[in-house]
């Protein structure tokens, strides 16, 4: 597989810890289920753009991609938050800030990954 050499970057860091945070929340201890997945995948990013190195393409690749998927759910996400709260506003307006939040840091890592994968294509 080939291989993208990338310097340290705190910021991508962060973001993926706070993904990895909040899907550690959601997990079940001892059982293989998606959130431990998403869990493990996120803190791996995380401690990639900690370190920096070699990193392979393919892994890049599907973290822009899962970035960018965030990006366009987010729209509909917030909608059916505001079908299934009609009546608790206050908790329709905290979950859609989050995915918000969540989608304008996707965001930013679709920009900075897509300029390390842009040579590769």
């Amino acid at each position: 597989m080939p291989q993208v050499n990338i310097i340290p970057n705190p910021q991508i860091a962060i973001i993926f810890k706070g993904w990895a945070e909040d899907w550690a929340k959601e997990g079940q201890t001892n059982q293989k289920d998606m959130a431990n997945k998403f869990h493990t995948v996120y803190r791996i990013a995380a401690d990639m753009f900690i370190k920096g190195g070699e990193i392979d393409m393919e892994f890049l690749t599907a973290l822009f991609e899962d970035c960018k998927q965030k990006l366009e759910n987010a729209h509909a996400m917030n909608e059916k938050v505001k079908q299934m709260f009609k009546e608790n506003d206050e908790r329709a307006d905290a979950i859609i800030a989050k995915i918000n939040t969540t989608a304008q840091d996707a965001a930013h890592v679709v920009r900075y990954l897509g300029q390390l994968l842009k040579p590769a294509n």
